[in-house]
């Protein structure tokens, strides 16, 4: 029942915990009534929960996740067993942390409801960036049926090139910016871990159409094939409802299950992408702590009147960048991470090209729904 020693680099986890719980509703209501007092206690939001017999899936935003966890086991027991009038001994086991980032979010709420649980969350009308993120990628997948992918019932399905995923945004490693800047408008997110975005549009994907000529980023190049992290180990997914997979193309697996050349050859650049993703990250958490980020937000004048199409994401400070320490300068041209910085800023022109395609699309929109 101890606390979980994991590194967390997300504001948000989902926790899940197994053991002998509840035994009727009234200790249900404990838990929740421990767990709100504790929510007002650590300033934690509570994004969901499923609270069953045997197990417990909490989402939650806090940065003081084991403080929270260790309090909220010894007070529920504690309160349990003299709620009962005697002690039993506790079965429940160590709990587990994944770390929830923002294109995952709605992902959780969904999981969260199919298995029978509550969620809270309050939506603005003005969304940032994050809300967006959120949104998007719960929307964008909801006709998708992603599950482990297996020789035996996949024995059958084959690859060809279809339409792109509609994103509005697509995440990117760093060596894919020097791709993309010509192009995309590259920006970070406001994570405790930033992630590096493209900019593709303010609800579906705006920029890389049938005409588009540039870099189309390894995340929706690799679709429908993505990975999973189940414990330790990452295992393939796919999509089986993606257009990709109906229809003649590259076989997945050959006639003795085995993988195909194809497949394999998909596996690897998955695996370099991860590779790299994880590259990414360490670079961007160096980036965001020597505190040259910025807040910024996509807006045009309309009228003398400000309107704003995307916000809540960051931007490098050049004048933040020129102010480092020569130590800490030279430190991140070792690393490349100056190269990084240069390629995001100068892709930073084309949000003025994004903002029109979004003006037009909703003008567009707009005249059809009259």
């Amino acid at each position: 029942m101890g606390r979980a020693i994991r590194e967390i680099k997300s504001e948000m986890v989902l926790i899940k915990q197994k053991g002998s719980f509840f035994s009727d509703e009234s200790e249900k209501e404990l838990y929740i009534e421990i767990l709100n007092s504790l929510a007002q206690k650590h300033d934690m939001e509570i994004l969901g929960y499923v609270l069953e017999s045997g197990s417990v899936s909490l989402f939650l935003k806090s940065l003081n996740i084991p403080k929270i966890m260790q309090e909220l086991n010894s007070a529920f027991i504690r309160n349990r067993n003299k709620k009962r009038g005697f002690v039993q001994e506790s079965d429940i086991k160590r709990y587990e942390i994944r770390n929830v980032f923002i294109n995952e979010f709605e992902d959780v709420l969904a999981f969260l409801q199919k298995s029978g649980g509550y969620t809270f969350k309050n939506i603005d009308k003005n969304l940032s960036l994050a809300k967006r993120i959120e949104i998007q990628n719960f929307k964008k997948r909801t006709e998708m049926k992603v599950v482990a992918l297996n020789s035996e019932v996949h024995k059958g399905l084959s690859y060809h090139q279809d339409e792109l995923p509609n994103f509005p945004f697509a995440e990117i490693v760093a060596s894919e910016a020097f791709f993309c800047d010509r192009d995309l408008a590259i920006v970070f997110t406001n994570d405790v871990v930033p992630k590096l975005l493209v900019l593709l549009g303010r609800n579906e994907n705006l920029i890389i159409d049938k005409d588009y000529k540039g870099y189309v980023p390894a995340i929706m190049q690799n679709y429908p094939f993505t990975v999973a992290k189940v414990e330790d180990q990452t295992i393939l997914c796919v999509d089986e409802d993606a257009p990709q997979l109906k229809g003649k193309g590259e076989k997945l697996f050959k006639k003795n299950e085995e993988p195909s050349d194809f497949l394999k050859n998909t596996i690897t650049a998955i695996q370099n992408y991860n590779a790299e993703l994880a590259a990414t990250q360490k670079a961007l958490e160096e980036i965001k702590k020597a505190g040259i980020l910025i807040n910024k937000e996509l807006t045009v004048s309309d009228n003398d009147k400000k309107i704003t199409l995307i916000k809540g994401f960051s931007v490098v400070s050049r004048k933040k960048l020129n102010e480092l320490d020569d130590a800490t300068l030279a430190d991140f041209a070792r690393k490349g991470y100056i190269s990084l910085i240069d390629a995001h800023i100068r892709s930073l022109s084309n949000l003025q090209n994004l903002a029109a395609k979004i003006l037009e699309n909703e003008s567009k929109t707009a005249n059809e729904n009259k």
